[in-house]
């Protein structure tokens, strides 16, 4: 089973999508987050996480002192990243999992450090896998999202649109 560590832009696009339920029916990955990125988020999507944390669909990861010390390394040797960002840069590496973020930045700095990094479309991807949804829901799902969400890669979501 892979570990999968979410960055908060990913929880909270899926909250904003309606698709967190789905999005933790997904079997054969680990779903984790950190205490940090839990404590971004606002009051009513961390009421519909907990739930997620109580049925363990999702683990919080609480830093260590030896983790919040190389959390705090990271974070000095990068730029325009925050303790958050690091964070799940660290535990992924930690746990040879893979990243799931939306941030550009946190993207280009943890994959040279080797970490596996991946999407919110390989969140559709794989609930298109699954079965969870269907292309026609995913197409919708999709528009949507980049209207709420501008800074996506157009050319992504135009392949995937023809893809599907």
């Amino acid at each position: 089973m892979r570990i999968v560590i979410n960055d908060a832009n990913i929880l909270i696009d899926l909250f904003h999508l309606d698709l967190i339920e789905v999005f933790f029916r997904l079997q054969g990955l680990e779903l984790k987050t950190t205490d940090f990125v839990f404590e971004e988020l606002h009051h009513d999507q961390k009421e519909v996480i907990v739930q997620f944390v109580e049925n363990q669909s999702l683990t919080i990861i609480e830093s260590s002192e030896d983790d919040l010390i190389n959390i705090f390394e990271i974070l000095s040797s990068t730029n325009g990243l925050s303790f958050e960002d690091c964070s799940v840069w660290y535990h992924a590496k930690k746990n040879h999992g893979i990243l799931l973020t939306g941030d550009g930045k946190l993207r280009k700095q943890s994959s040279a450090d080797g970490v596996e990094v991946r999407g919110i479309l390989y969140i559709f991807d794989q609930l298109l896998i699954s079965d969870l949804i269907s292309f026609e829901f995913a197409i919708e799902k999709l528009n949507q999202l980049y209207l709420l969400n501008e800074r996506l890669p157009i050319d992504a979501k135009k392949q995937r649109l023809d893809c599907w």
